[in-house]
C-alpha cells in the first residue's frame, strides 16, 4: 500500500511511539511503502529513548509548533551557525535578519538590555 509522506528530513515533530510514549524530535528518514517515519528523539516519556532513532507510524506524529524567532534569537542562532561552521544555516539566518527592520529592533534592544545606560535614568 503506497502512502504519500508529508514529512521531510529535518522536520520537527511530536507524537507517540508505537509503544504509546509521548515524544518529540526530528525526522531522519521515512518509508513511503510502510507509512513509517524514523525520528531522532530529543525528549520522551521513556528516558532511555532520548537520543535514539526510533521508527513510528506516520499517523502517530504531527508537526511540532515552531514560533518565529525575534531579532535577538536570530542573532544568537547566527552565532551558533558560525561556531558550528554551518554555512548554509548561517546564510539562511543572515537572510532572515536582513529582511527585518533592524533600525527599530536595535533601538528597542539597546534600551531593554541590562548593559544599556542612559543619562536620563
Amino acid at each position: 500500500m503506497q502512502h504519500e509522506s508529508k514529512w521531510k528530513k529535518g522536520d520537527w515533530v511530536k507524537g507517540r511511539t508505537v509503544n504509546g510514549e509521548l515524544m518529540h524530535g526530528f525526522v531522519v528518514d521515512y518509508n513511503h511503502e510502510e507509512g513509517t517515519v524514523k525520528i531522532h528523539v530529543v525528549a520522551c516519556d521513556r528516558e532511555t529513548t532520548v537520543g535514539r532513532v526510533i521508527e513510528t507510524l506516520g499517523y502517530l506524529i504531527k508537526p511540532f509548533p515552531v514560533t518565529p524567532l525575534n531579532g535577538q534569537e536570530l542573532r544568537s542562532m547566527t552565532d551558533l551557525a558560525l561556531i558550528t561552521s554551518d554555512r548554509d544555516w548561517f546564510m539562511d539566518l543572515s537572510a532572515q535578519l536582513s529582511e527585518r527592520d533592524d533600525s527599530t529592533t536595535s533601538d528597542n534592544l539597546a534600551q531593554t538590555s541590562p548593559w544599556y545606560w542612559s543619562a536620563q535614568h
